[in-house]
């Protein structure tokens, strides 16, 4: 085996090892340790290639530069997600690797969705979808590259349109059962569709559905995967409050709370924070209560930063 042959093999063990440490903590206690073992182990080999197996070199640059972004956004550095996002995206690129770009476009178009940039998160999906159709292995991505379209729909009050969105995605992703997915496509499954759809309705206003799909990630998310159950439940959480159950919203801020120390996630945090801020007007409630009070014993985070970059690149 060549020497770019192991690097590659070395790159995908420690990229599954981030991703997996990542589900457990959060990104804040991970961000500085990929961000050095980029600069010192995976830059330099970049620099020193020669041709052999550079492709495979650049694309595995590439993924392990956008779990840099996905930590750098949990831990609310937006700007610096962007940068890593825009990084990768040119990597794989450069590595040729459509699938690869389109996953990329994929978390180019949550974090458009985040800063509230609806035409650029439709757009990029979109972008993401044209590349996922060139290569094989690429379903469970074309589902999520729709559901990343739906949000941004949603946010435009697209009902329609996003329901079409939603439908593509689960349609997509009923059919890939048996599917080999291709090389750093970032995992999808029912418990990520519902999790989106529950946004998109909440969004749109449709709560008896929205409370649906969201109890499902709740029941879905298990095991290791502690901060994506702790979004399911704070999404629970809003549609209750939307729909002026807030005790119940209360109940699952307090089982979140339970957790939120041992994830250092900003965005986690943030979303908290923001539940406390709406259920204050309702403390004389004892659920309410309590939860404040849980809420108030968490460590101080900074909240998320709201930053823009010049441009997307795609």
């Amino acid at each position: 085996m060549s020497a770019a042959s192991t690097d590659v093999t070395v790159f995908l063990a420690m990229s599954q090892a981030f991703q997996v440490a990542d589900r457990k903590v959060g990104g804040g206690m991970l961000y500085p340790t990929v961000v050095r073992y980029l600069n010192t182990e995976v830059a330099p080999r970049l620099l020193d290639t020669d041709g052999t197996n550079s492709a495979a070199l650049f694309a595995a640059a590439s993924s392990l530069t956008e779990i840099a972004g996905w930590m750098a956004h949990d831990t609310g550095r937006d700007f610096k997600a962007r940068q890593h996002f825009d990084k990768a995206f040119r990597l794989a690129s450069a590595a040729g690797h459509h699938a690869l770009a389109a996953n990329i476009c994929a978390s180019l178009s949550h974090l458009a969705g985040q800063l509230g940039q609806a035409s650029d998160a439709v757009r990029i999906a979109d972008a993401g979808l044209a590349r996922a159709s060139r290569d094989a292995g690429t379903g469970r991505l074309t589902a999520r590259l729709y559901t990343m379209r739906a949000r941004g729909l949603s946010m435009r009050g697209d009902a329609q349109g996003c329901a079409a969105a939603l439908a593509d995605a689960e349609r997509t992703l009923d059919a890939v059962s048996g599917e080999e997915p291709a090389e750093w496509i970032a995992h999808f499954d029912d418990a990520s569709l519902a999790a989106e759809a529950a946004m998109c309705l909440r969004q749109l206003g449709e709560l008896a559905q929205a409370e649906r799909q969201a109890r499902r990630v709740i029941e879905l998310r298990n095991g290791d995967r502690v901060r994506s159950r702790a979004f399911g439940q704070l999404t629970l959480a809003r549609v209750l409050v939307d729909a002026h159950r807030h005790d119940e919203a209360a109940v699952l801020g307090r089982e979140v709370c339970a957790v939120a120390s041992s994830l250092t996630s900003v965005r986690v945090q943030a979303r908290l924070d923001r539940l406390g801020d709406i259920l204050t007007p309702h403390q004389n409630s004892p659920d309410v209560a309590e939860f404040l009070a849980d809420l108030g014993s968490l460590r101080s985070r900074d909240e998320p930063r709201r930053d823009d970059a010049a441009s997307w690149p795609v």
